[in-house]
């Protein structure tokens, strides 16, 4: 980070002696004004003018790329946050299904174990009518009325 702040420092002194330069030759220039010719004035404001073009068009070409890694850079966030929220929709949907299988489950073994119960309790039964079948021929002998 000190060598991003230690280059544009670098970067902001070139522009400022440049600067310098640009207004010492303007001193001379407005010095040596009676002196210089009609075309030698021409040339400089052509110069001069052709140089605040450039300026221009270099502060529009830093704006566009400026503007541009802005736009990228909320393109990014907008792709991270859709992501984390298809995250955040598959965690949940993932938890919604385990516990629908989880729930699933428990009914199958209630079913399961209810059906067990059910078999056991139809077995009984069918033990106890047949004790009581062998009760009823030895207390009343032959065949039970229907």
């Amino acid at each position: 980070m000190a060598t991003k702040w230690n280059e544009k420092l670098e970067d902001l002194s070139a522009k400022l002696d440049e600067l310098s330069q640009k207004a010492k030759d303007a001193a001379g220039d407005a010095k040596a004004y009676h002196e210089l010719a009609q075309e030698v004035i021409e040339a400089k404001i052509s110069s001069a003018k052709g140089d605040l073009a450039a300026m221009q068009e270099n502060a529009r070409l830093a704006q566009e790329e400026q503007g541009s890694k802005i736009r990228s850079a909320l393109l990014k966030a907008r792709m991270t946050a859709k992501a984390k929220i298809e995250d955040l929709k598959d965690a949940h949907d993932q938890r919604a299904l385990e516990n629908f299988m989880d729930s699933e489950i428990l009914y199958i073994l209630d079913c399961y174990n209810t059906a067990a119960m059910l078999i056991t309790d139809a077995q009984l039964s069918f033990l106890q009518v047949a004790d009581a079948l062998q009760e009823y021929e030895e207390r009343f002998g032959g065949e039970t009325a229907e």
